[in-house]
């Protein structure tokens, strides 16, 4: 029942709207299906590394200092403020193929996207700080696989719609009004928290 419980509320997180469901958005529209399904990999992975911190007591150490939550939530705005305004600085760029980028490879994008969201990141320390998980049992190893596979598959799945043949059409004829929007967010995103972490507005 708990284990139903932590996935139900592990799911319903996942679908929510953040960090990384914009970055699937945008690498998925403006790089295609596979580069969006190797981001995808890089945010389970990301769970991955999350919830081992969670088992093994790591990110409780972590999330009882305020300077090193402060800093966390500063670079994970920061990061995502320069995804969003680095669309903006390649367009312009006469090389834009060659333009310089922090991160080309997709599933390194979804990786340090995903260990840089705050959200995630609260969100595993808050769920096993509830479960008492016996280190002789198999429960932890159960957690560590299904909430990276899981998440994969959801975003896997949302780039498969958002790169689906029925939807060609409409993507390429608002391709780049699309990638403007998802930039726009990411970089508001960013913006927002970093705003919140520092003044603590919003």
């Amino acid at each position: 029942m708990i284990f139903i419980s932590a996935a139900l509320a592990h799911l319903l997180a996942v679908m929510s709207p953040g960090p990384d469901t914009a970055i699937i958005f945008h690498q998925s529209v403006a790089k295609g299906r596979a580069h969006g399904i190797l981001t995808a990999l890089g945010i389970g992975f990301g769970i991955f590394i999350h919830c081992f911190f969670a088992i093994s007591g790591i990110s409780l150490l972590i999330y009882s200092s305020e300077e090193t939550k402060f800093l966390i939530k500063c670079f994970g705005a920061l990061y995502l403020l320069y995804l969003g305004i680095s669309f903006f600085i390649i367009n312009k760029s006469p090389n834009s193929d060659e333009a310089k980028v922090l991160f080309k490879n997709p599933f390194i994008i979804g990786l340090v996207t995903n260990l840089l969201n705050i959200k995630a990141f609260l969100f595993t320390v808050s769920l096993f700080s509830f479960i008492n998980l016996d280190p002789s049992s198999l429960m932890p190893i159960i957690y560590l696989l299904y909430f990276p596979i899981i998440t994969s598959a959801w975003f896997s799945f949302v780039t498969y719609a958002l790169t689906h043949d029925s939807m060609g059409d409409i993507f390429n004829k608002h391709s780049d009004n699309i990638q403007f929007t998802s930039a726009v967010f990411i970089a508001g995103l960013g913006l927002l928290i970093l705003l919140q972490t520092l003044y603590g507005l919003f």
